[in-house]
């Protein structure tokens, strides 16, 4: 699993009070060596910075709770390295462990200050209490050094988290949608390989520990003496750790990570059957995506969901098979059959049995269900297991198989999502179901290897050399048969979405009041945000960019590099970009259709008047187009809500008014009670209030 700050930060913020102690929680996993490998306790403090510069959370409180947890961690590894010594002996030599070796030269060449310098040293930071406890540190000397070393750590992760905090913010326009969407693809797969690189850095040598633990444990006197009593159930559980057969702690593992699995598998078809906004989100990202399609990026992510197309998939699972048979594998070749059709089997079933459409947005024809994702699910079973092959089969290290694999499957889920083949629920449902069976083909390898060693050591008759030359050319020319099919990859296409029929109303109280108009805007996850405010009538969207224009109000740019680049510079240095990307917002699930913006008074970029509008499908009698929209005061940045607004919306739409009058582009005004007068909050919890009056303006 993956973290990044955009995940942490709404979730610690949510948590009000509870944030410290989370946060501290989060120190002492990471500080302990085992723990420390899938807890990202230094990114959750860094976060917990941020919210300290936002207002969320105090200073000096964080740093305490930081530190304590952090040398709470450290006593945890100290005892560790007690206990565990206490059954090394001479069955487990520390020194083979790169990491241990780090910590232990660290420690013999600074002594009690190596805690400290290593609460910095990211992987090396749980194994130096460790270290000094296998040396044989003084008790008293340990104590002392372990809690100095905890607070230069949460002072100094406090205060650049800090940092970041107030960059973020006069970085605030930034927060756009396809530098957000680009962002958030090269973050979560910089955190997947750093992850990964970080597991397989840390696992031997907590596996090591592990068993050295668990020989002590099975040496207690007591703990003989129980066994002893319950000699069934002590085979039963000891047979669960043994590592000399995949019944054992192999095949423990698989199964607990199954029915874990399993349980989010369930849970997220769950959200899908009785959580609507689950639903509603998921139609606002497919809009959303939607209006900032680019053809070049269409194009790349037609190719890479083409690695998922049947067809492309067929040609090397039989590439994959003949290769095996050659190879006389037949363990790993029963394993991917499995793994590939249990999950196209399990697929199609789930499909027929909720029936959910497809988006109507979506790039290319598809005919089938739309839960779960196909593509996502053969991503991980099929691509999963062609990673695992490889790494049987000597060709990748288990690094790279799992780095790759999880790459591939990642980005064939973006292209779903990108294309809006799919909904986000689909594809990580696709996900799950893929990662069932991808535990299943393993599990069914690795059994087939054990219990048939004929097949699994190459043992008995191989295929003549002519057949096997066959094969192997059958195999080759398979692969580029599916190459081919990725590079020409193509298929019918949805014909664009028909326009909304136009209706004609007078009477736009009614449409208030019949909900046909909407009164909030919202998030993406469907937060309410500000209420409508503003209405605008005019021909059609030109008239209403003229109109604003004279006004000085300009059309804010599609986001792309050189407008990102140049908002990221204008912020730093507290310049003025009159028409920088601003950031969207939701009315009856679609993203803003148009975006304007004016400078505040000190021309700074982080501090401008918006104004979002939407065209509706609604025109007067005398033929003019229905524009609503949300004028608000955007000031910097928010995690929980993209901007943060003043709390006078009613002044926005008021200077909205008073600058279309003073340019002489209004013709008509008038104010309709759309809503009671009310107090309302951002998706961050600050307040905003209103007369509950819309404007609306009839424009030259």
């Amino acid at each position: 699993m993956s973290y990044s700050l955009d995940q942490i930060l709404p979730s610690l913020q949510a948590l009000g009070l509870w944030s410290y102690w989370i946060i501290g929680l989060a120190s002492t996993l990471e500080a302990f060596f085992v723990t420390g490998i899938f807890v990202p306790g230094t990114l959750v403090v860094d976060a917990g910075g941020v919210l300290v510069q936002q207002g969320a959370l105090d200073f000096f409180d964080l740093v305490w709770f930081a530190a304590i947890g952090s040398i709470l961690g450290g006593e945890i590894s100290y005892w560790t390295g007690v206990l565990a010594r206490k059954g090394l002996q001479s069955r487990w030599r520390p020194e083979d462990s790169a990491g241990y070796q780090k910590a232990e030269r660290l420690f013999r060449r600074h002594g009690g200050m190596a805690l400290v310098i290593g609460r910095f040293l990211g992987p090396v930071a749980g194994f130096v209490p460790f270290a000094a406890s296998v040396s044989g540190i003084e008790r008293r000397k340990f104590v002392i050094w372990n809690i100095i070393s905890g607070f230069p750590y949460a002072l100094g992760h406090v205060a650049f988290g800090y940092f970041l905090g107030d960059l973020i913010t006069k970085l605030g326009p930034l927060a756009t949608r396809i530098f957000l969407f680009a962002g958030a693809v090269t973050l979560v797969v910089a955190v997947l390989w750093w992850l990964v690189i970080r597991i397989e850095r840390r696992l031997p040598f907590v596996l090591s520990v592990g068993r050295s633990i668990i020989r002590a444990i099975g040496d207690n006197p007591d703990v003989m003496a129980w066994a002893g009593r319950n000699p069934r159930l002590a085979r039963f559980i000891g047979g669960r750790f043994d590592t000399t057969r995949f019944g054992g702690l192999s095949a423990t593992l698989l199964t607990l990570a199954l029915i874990y699995i399993f349980m989010i598998w369930l849970g997220t078809v769950f959200d899908f059957l009785m959580a609507e906004p689950i639903v509603q989100a998921d139609v606002r990202l497919a809009n959303l995506i939607h209006a900032f399609w680019n053809p070049v990026l269409l194009q790349v992510f037609s190719h890479i969901t083409a690695l998922g197309d049947w067809r492309v998939v067929t040609a090397l699972f039989l590439a994959a098979l003949g290769w095996l048979w050659v190879l006389r594998r037949r363990d790993l070749a029963i394993g991917l059959g499995a793994a590939l059709i249990g999950d196209v089997i399990t697929v199609t079933i789930l499909k027929i049995i909720f029936h959910r459409p497809r988006p109507e947005l979506g790039f290319f024809v598809e005919t089938s269900g739309s839960f779960p994702s196909g593509h996502a699910g053969v991503s991980v079973a099929f691509y999963g297991m062609l990673f695992y092959l490889a790494w049987r089969l000597r060709v990748l290290g288990p690094l790279s198989a799992a780095i790759l694999a999880a790459t591939m499957a990642f980005l064939i889920g973006l292209s779903r999502l990108y294309l809006i083949e799919h909904y986000l629920s689909d594809v990580m449902n696709g996900w799950l179901v893929g990662a069932l069976w991808l535990l299943i083909g393993i599990a069914l390898a690795e059994w087939w290897r054990e219990t048939h060693v004929q097949a699994a050591s190459g043992a008995g008759a191989a295929p003549d050399k002519r057949l096997r030359r066959i094969g192997a050319a059958g195999s080759i020319l398979l692969v580029l048969i599916a190459g081919w099919l990725v590079a020409s990859y193509d298929k019918s296409r949805n014909s664009p979405p028909p326009a909304p029929v136009t209706q004609m109303s007078a009477d736009i109280p009614a449409l208030f009041a019949s909900g046909q108009l909407p009164v909030n805007t919202e998030s993406i996850i469907g937060t309410p945000l500000e209420p409508i405010n503003t209405i605008l009538l005019a021909p059609d969207r030109a008239a209403v960019t003229t109109a604003l224009a004279k006004a000085g109000w300009a059309e804010a740019k599609q986001p792309g590099f050189v407008a990102l680049a140049r908002a990221a510079w204008s912020n730093l240095t507290s310049q003025s970009d009159a028409d920088a990307p601003i950031t969207p917002y939701f009315w009856a699930s679609r993203p803003n259709d148009l975006g304007f913006q004016r400078p505040a008074a000190d021309k700074t970029s982080n501090r401008r008047h918006h104004l979002r509008l939407w065209k509706t499908r609604f025109v007067t009698a005398a033929g003019l187009r229905i524009f609503v929209g949300a004028a608000s005061f955007d000031n910097g940045l928010d995690w929980a809500a993209p901007q943060r607004i003043a709390p006078k919306i009613d002044a926005e739409r008021d200077r909205l008014i008073s600058d279309l009058q003073a340019a002489g582009q209004i013709t008509k005004v008038s104010r309709i009670q759309i809503t009671a007068p009310r107090q309302g909050e951002t998706g961050s919890g600050g307040s905003w209030y209103t007369d509950g009056k819309a404007a609306i303006l009839q424009l030259k």
